[in-house]
């Protein structure tokens, strides 16, 4: 009685259990999450290119010159 005579049984379920995030997927979403981790993975073991404590150095410098500009000007 629970199915109707006309209709086909019903297709089983994937299981979860063949899930594996290490796999690289087959579909476009999987292929581009691939990519992400990646490059997660990429930037957190290669390290920056530039000391911080330049980067600041720098970014202090350039405001310190536009304030001078505006200040002169």
């Amino acid at each position: 009685m629970d199915q109707l005579p006309d209709q086909p049984p019903p297709r089983p379920k994937k299981l979860q259990a063949d899930f594996n995030p290490d796999r690289p997927a087959t579909n476009r979403f999987g292929r581009r999450l691939q990519r992400i981790r990646d490059e997660v993975e990429r930037n957190r073991t290669v390290g920056p290119k530039y000391p911080t404590w330049l980067l600041a150095l720098v970014l202090i410098a350039v405001i310190a010159f536009f304030t001078l500009i505006v200040i002169y000007a």
